[in-house]
């Protein structure tokens, strides 16, 4: 029977062999989501209100350059990489409380979610996957943004840079969150936005999905790249 199997294998119809071919896969159990950029509509909020806040001490940078360089670091490691370089003293703790007071304040009533990405959280949800979000923004504002778009109670686990020492391209944040799920990386899909955010993944040796609308797309490594949330289905999540 299993010498037949062997020599016929070729010849069985296209759905057996699919799931010869998958049956050594990894069962993807949980997905982690950077929540600024691939949740809600936020990253960009982040990088004006931190553009205004560096002007004023004389240092120039586009909310461009801001959220490709720096996306998904710790505003601590943000503040005082750009400070040092510029040799410019300040107290980083004032800094960082005075951000966090100027994006609540905006924020408020003021944020939209990214299209699909609601449709494909209840989606996870229906099919059992456990959900987490690993974000550089602290609890607060995480609890905000999940009240603000209806996403109260949706995911399993949620972790902040407050609870890491170390932001993204450093894998502590999502090895942090793979933990509280109770499950392996390998078992894990991360969906971010950013590229540091897509090398913490790898690092952590999760799949990772590359959420952007960037042309050059040959510079990050990650194993599905995608436009929009949508294209997202639950056999393509599977599949990887």
């Amino acid at each position: 029977m299993i010498y037949c199997a062997t020599l016929c294998f070729f010849t069985l119809p296209e759905s057996i062999y699919f799931f010869y071919s998958t049956m050594s896969m990894t069962e993807i159990k949980a997905i982690i989501f950077d929540m600024d950029g691939v949740i809600s509509d936020t990253q960009k909020l982040h990088a004006l209100v931190e553009e205004e806040i560096l002007r004023r001490y004389g240092v120039n940078l586009s909310p461009e350059e801001i959220t490709q360089k720096y996306a998904g670091t710790t505003d601590r490691e943000f503040f005082e990489k750009i400070f040092n370089d510029h040799n410019i003293s300040v107290d980083v703790e004032n800094i960082i409380k005075e951000k966090w007071e100027r994006m609540i304040k905006i924020s408020k009533n003021n944020i939209s979610p990214i299209s699909g990405a609601v449709e494909l959280i209840k989606n996870l949800r229906r099919n059992d996957f456990k959900l987490a979000i690993a974000s550089a923004s602290p609890h607060n504002f995480i609890k905000l943004v999940l009240e603000e778009l209806n996403l109260k109670g949706k995911f399993d686990v949620i972790v902040s840079a407050e609870d890491v020492k170390f932001g993204k391209p450093n894998p502590e944040i999502f090895l942090l969150a793979v933990k509280k799920l109770r499950v392996k990386p390998e078992e894990c899909i991360i969906i971010e936005d950013g590229i540091n955010g897509i090398i913490a993944g790898k690092k952590a040796g999760m799949k990772c999905i590359w959420f952007t609308k960037e042309e050059n797309k040959t510079k990050v490594p990650a194993d599905l790249i995608v436009n929009d949330l949508k294209e997202l289905t639950i056999a393509k999540i599977k599949g990887l």
